[in-house]
């Protein structure tokens, strides 16, 4: 109930939810009032200890597995996205241009050209960041959880950018010229159409 709660409303408000929840892999306790900020396969992704997880029934899925969930509506949100295409870029780029006064959350899918190496992940189940061969996909992913990747390059694929705006704050513009504007190809992408 607290996911489709959520989701009737999300862009309006900001929500915590109140959560008692068992760790899918560890088997621990866990006990947080911790902010949504998305949701993922049938759950809800909190921030929780500085990190994203994900809350939900399916541990195959799931970092943390509810056992009593209380979704709190908080301050108004206004959210502003911008949809920018990476065609021939990289996201320490990318994050080179974004307003760091914001809260800001990436989602998309990019495939990469260039050797790419995958660093070992762990074993949970929600990852904002995942690399798969030459595909990078990011569901909310913050700055933070991008380091790896910074000096990829995108042969295709447009990430989404969320900034999550508090009330009076003002609108969010993102000035990025045309990759055809751009007289050069990253040595990476030769070969590519």
């Amino acid at each position: 109930m607290a996911r489709e709660g959520f989701l009737k409303h999300a862009s309006q408000h900001r929500y915590r939810l109140r959560l008692q929840a068992t760790d899918t892999l560890t088997l621990e306790p866990v006990r947080c009032d911790c902010p949504v900020v998305g949701v993922w396969r049938g759950g809800l992704i909190l921030l929780h200890n500085g990190e994203l997880r994900a809350v939900g029934e399916s541990p195959e899925r799931h970092n943390l597995y509810p056992t009593h969930a209380e979704l709190i509506e908080g301050e108004p949100l206004r959210v502003v996205a911008h949809r920018i295409d990476l065609r021939g870029r990289t996201l320490g780029w990318l994050l080179d241009h974004l307003d760091h006064n914001h809260t800001a959350y990436l989602s998309g899918e990019l495939r990469l050209g260039g050797r790419t190496e995958a660093p070992i992940e762990d074993l949970e189940r929600y990852r904002s960041a995942t690399l798969s061969g030459k595909q990078l996909k990011l569901h909310y992913a913050r700055a933070e959880d991008l380091t790896p990747y910074l000096g990829l390059v995108a042969a295709e694929g447009e990430v989404f950018v969320q900034f999550w705006l508090k009330p009076g704050d003002a609108a969010v513009e993102l000035a990025i010229l045309d990759p055809t504007d751009r007289d050069t190809i990253p040595e990476e992408l030769r070969g590519y159409p």
